[in-house]
């Protein structure tokens, strides 16, 4: 089957669908907004998969967040047809609707099929009637659209009144994310996400002093993996209140690397304001690691209380810091939430069982 793929070629979710989807024997061709980076362009290469490219770098200011500035990729529409003629392909994907899904609709080619990501039908519909009206367009030219989570799917629903979505997970490669063999030597809590204002970093901190200063704890270490524009900000907070010998900043670890930044951690912290899904989550659980994460958007489904770790509302550092003590004093606990939430991960959240789901619509679309 020949596949164009309409999405980020520098994006790591993007990656892993191209490169299972070529290795089950499909014939896929990548187009891009943004320029692949060597090291991306170099996996490409690797595996067979040609990669076409508008090059907007510098002229969007943010993929993920609806602005003016992303009209500039309409001007990749003819390219787009350009390549559509070139390779003839069977099916057309588009990740993210509200830049690669319009394009696809563009296109005018079918059969299409559209994946949501987030941002794309959270933010975008309520920035205008106009928005709305076209993301309403992109949903309903598409032959299938699919979901990461129940979440958005509902929101699709509620919002756009679209509930044909079919919800596929983005899963975990449990072969390669797996348990640490070593001794656990530190009791190290930690997180593994872009440094912004929506993802609970300085909830963190804050709850960091509370275990560190105001319970004695200071052998509990925190550690801090990625980059964002909230970064520096985070670094002098964390300065401030004292907890430079507690608390590590790592700057954004490749994927290929991360596993063994997981495998540092004892709980694993993702206490959003928003979030669509959280496959870091499901990554940290496939390492054996229990989370403690708030219950907004689609964390609660990758997450469950009691259950893969523990769920609290955003923005309660207290309550933050009261579970990270519990299971600090509760080894037998943590380790038995760690084990369910690998469990869940095996036989929810397995990567090859949401490639095979993919496979599945594929072919029906494309018998």
């Amino acid at each position: 089957m020949r596949l164009l793929l309409l999405s980020d070629a520098n994006s790591i979710h993007t990656q892993k669908w191209a490169f299972s989807l070529q290795k089950e024997g499909l014939n896929l061709h990548v187009f891009s907004l943004m320029k692949p980076t060597n090291a991306s362009q170099q996996k490409y290469e690797e595996l067979g998969i040609s990669v076409s490219f508008a090059d907007l770098d510098g002229q969007i200011e943010d993929m993920r967040t609806p602005n003016m500035s992303k009209l500039v990729y309409l001007s990749a529409l003819p390219q787009i047809k350009k390549v559509i003629k070139k390779i003839e392909p069977q099916l057309i994907h588009a990740h993210y609707a509200s830049s690669y899904g319009v394009l696809g609709f563009l296109s005018g080619f079918h059969p299409f099929i559209l994946s949501v990501w987030g941002s794309d039908i959270l933010d975008f519909p309520r920035k205008s009637r106009i928005n709305k009206y076209l993301l309403s367009k992109v949903l309903n030219s598409a032959n299938q659209v699919c979901s990461t989570s129940k979440m958005m799917a509902e929101e699709l629903t509620q919002t756009m009144g679209f509930s044909d979505a079919k919800v596929i997970p983005f899963g975990v490669d449990t072969d390669r994310f797996i348990p640490s063999l070593e001794k656990e030597e530190e009791f190290v809590v930690g997180t593994i996400k872009s440094i912004e204002s929506y993802n609970g970093i300085d909830c963190l901190l804050d709850a960091a002093k509370t275990v560190v200063h105001d319970h004695g704890l200071s052998s509990i270490k925190f550690l801090i993996v990625g980059d964002g524009t909230y970064k520096v900000q985070m670094q002098k907070k964390c300065q401030s209140l004292g907890l430079d010998d507690n608390v590590s900043f790592v700057e954004h670890i490749p994927h290929e690397k991360i596993i063994g930044w997981f495998q540092k951690l004892s709980i694993f912290i993702a206490v959003s304001t928003r979030e669509s899904f959280g496959v870091s989550i499901l990554e940290a659980g496939a390492c054996g690691i229990p989370a403690i994460t708030s219950d907004v958007g689609g964390l609660p489904e990758v997450n469950k209380h009691n259950e893969t770790g523990l769920v609290i509302p955003p923005k309660r550092p207290e309550e933050l810091a009261e579970k990270i003590i519990n299971l600090y004093k509760n080894n037998a606990l943590r380790k038995k939430l760690g084990h369910q939430a690998r469990q869940r991960v095996k036989s929810d959240f397995n990567w090859d069982k949401s490639v095979s789901q993919m496979l599945k619509i594929y072919d029906k679309l494309c018998p």
